[in-house]
């Protein structure tokens, strides 16, 4: 965990400090509290049974545990309020640069695996909250643990030494043992909690093919028992922890009866023993949550290590470093000359191809599924790396520009667009953060989408809150046009943009786009089955056949 902190810089590190702190005079305030009140009570008991308590000064004793009492609950309050604020900036820090490594560790556009996201959500979550699962409830027993041994030393030496082998017995020895254990079952519980998520994510993401085949009953069954082997398995992992809680109890009562009876005996003062004894049974009753504490510090522990790999893993693609890249003031003329690239290291090859794409021109990669279209045009896009074959960009070799470089230059608009919860006027922002109303209804235009946005009840604030808005997959296609026009691009990648659509409406939007590329320095790469039949006035035109992909 320490390691994944220093490498985001030590975000909130004051923070983390202050709430350290304030959880160390937490629980030290509370085992102070006991033990003074039990001190208290009982030698107010002991003045009034010896008839001196009208001479017995409890303004003292009293102004302490008010200030015991205060200083807990303050410090408490603090070291949440502080600590969550420490955790919150902190997630802050590690979310955006772990999206922002995924982006570059990801070949293509093509989305997370579910598993993986699902993984990836549940280390962030175990990394974010080792500090107030871990660190802060350690630091709290460890200052309740040494003011109680403060207490007992205090009281008697001999029984001082005992809770000192005890805590180490109860905090420490026995947790880690327990811990080693765990880690056992924990491991056979990764592999099966992995397991489980494949096969849900499985049946969820191809519930409609596996429906149709009649395939639904017998997945779901599979699903069924992997999950309830997870569960089994996260109960082997617990069961080293169970009892020790109640056995840390009754050690420190145990203790805490020790104390009383050397006072008995005449050996210590009974009103102290009584006082470090309640002491002592708090500071034992806190060890319960050390357990926890070591329970979760492994899987805290392991997560921040995979997010730290996570973080620095090389990307995808090689760029050069900042310092070392070119800028682009245009991406014209975009060349390649025999290029070959793959959309995985072991896939088939595609190419080798060869082309120009220049201001108000179109180029149509054409071929069937499969042929390499998409994985051509990212490669383009600088989002696949190039196997052979030279790729230059304004004159610039591809090597030497970064991927952000190249696609604050380009756009796509997939065939299957994919949108946020929120509104359709949020949809936008992710091309534009400033954005303006004016200029979402330009590239609206554009698109053709002007009317159906205006007869949808809500118009822009029309909700997403199922990943569509209730619009139809043509409708859909062309918001992501729209999306991908408020970018700016000099060159917009189109994929599949007239599918599914009627022929007048699709020569509608193709003339529109044609006065769009003509207007400035621009140009458009499409991706289809079949070359257009669209007259595209002004525009140079270029064809790219591709064949299908073999092995």
């Amino acid at each position: 965990m320490t390691k994944l902190w220093q490498y985001l810089g030590r975000p909130a590190h004051f923070q983390f400090r202050l709430a350290l702190a304030l959880s160390a005079v937490s629980g030290a305030s509370a085992v102070v509290l006991l033990g003074l009140s039990g001190w208290f009570l009982t030698a107010s008991a002991l003045a009034g049974l010896a008839g001196t308590g009208l001479i017995f000064n409890h303004l003292f004793p009293s102004a302490g545990v008010r200030a015991a009492a205060f200083t807990r609950v303050l410090s408490r309050y603090g070291e949440q309020l502080i600590g969550h604020d420490a955790t919150l900036r902190l997630s802050a820090s590690l979310r955006p640069q772990l999206f922002s490594q995924g982006a570059r560790a990801t070949r293509g556009l093509s989305p997370m695996a579910s598993a993986d996201l699902s993984l990836l959500l549940d280390d962030v979550e175990a990394a974010e909250g080792g500090f107030l699962r871990v660190i802060a409830p350690a630091a709290s027993i460890i200052s309740g643990a040494v003011a109680a041994t403060a207490l007992a030393l205090a009281t008697d030496l001999l029984l001082a030494v005992l809770v000192v082998l005890a805590f180490v017995l109860a905090a420490w020895w026995l947790p880690r043992c327990a811990a080693k254990k765990s880690r056992i079952a924990a491991a056979k519980h990764a592999s099966q909690i992995d397991d489980a998520r494949e096969r849900v994510a499985r049946l969820v993401e191809n519930a409609v093919e596996l429906d149709v085949i009649g395939a639904m009953p017998d997945t779901c069954e599979r699903a069924r028992k992997s999950l309830e082997t997870q569960q089994v398995e996260l109960d082997e992992m617990e069961r080293p922890f169970r009892g020790l809680g109640a056995f840390n109890t009754a050690l420190g009562t145990a203790l805490a009866l020790a104390f009383l009876a050397r006072a008995t005996t005449g050996a210590v003062d009974l009103a102290l023993a009584a006082g470090t004894g309640l002491a002592v049974i708090a500071a034992f009753e806190a060890c319960a949550a050390m357990v926890k504490a070591v329970d979760a510090a492994p899987r805290s522990e392991e997560s921040a290590s995979r997010l730290l790999r996570r973080l620095e893993a090389p990307g995808a693609i090689g760029e050069p470093k900042q310092n070392a890249s070119v800028q682009l003031g245009t991406v014209f003329p975009l060349k390649f000359d025999d290029l070959i690239v793959t959309a995985a290291e072991r896939a088939p090859r595609i190419g080798p191809v060869s082309g120009q794409i220049v201001s108000r021109s179109l180029t149509e990669l054409v071929g069937p599924s499969g042929s390499g279209k998409t994985t051509l045009a990212e490669a383009l896009m600088r989002l696949q790396p190039i196997q052979s074959g030279a790729l230059t960009i304004a004159g610039t070799p591809i090597d030497r520009l970064r991927v952000a470089t190249v696609l604050e230059k380009m756009a796509i608009a997939p065939q299957f667009p994919s949108f946020l919860p929120g509104s359709l006027y949020d949809q936008f922002y992710l091309a534009d953060p400033a954005v303006s109303e004016t200029q979402i209804w330009e590239a609206l235009e554009i698109a053709n989408a002007t009317d159906f946005v205006t007869e949808s009840a809500k118009g822009l604030k029309t909700l997403f809150d199922d990943g569509d808005g209730r619009f139809s997959g043509g409708e859909l296609r062309r918001i992501g046009l729209a999306r991908a026009l408020l970018a700016g691009p000099q060159i917009l990648v189109l994929d599949e943009p007239f599918a599914g659509l009627q022929p007048t409406l699709a020569e509608e939007i193709a003339r529109r786009l044609t006065r769009w590329a003509t207007d400035g320095d621009r140009a458009i790469i499409l991706l289809q089955h079949a070359p257009t039949r669209f007259e595209w006035t002004g525009l140079r035109r270029n064809l790219i056949s591709l064949a299908p992909s073999l092995p």
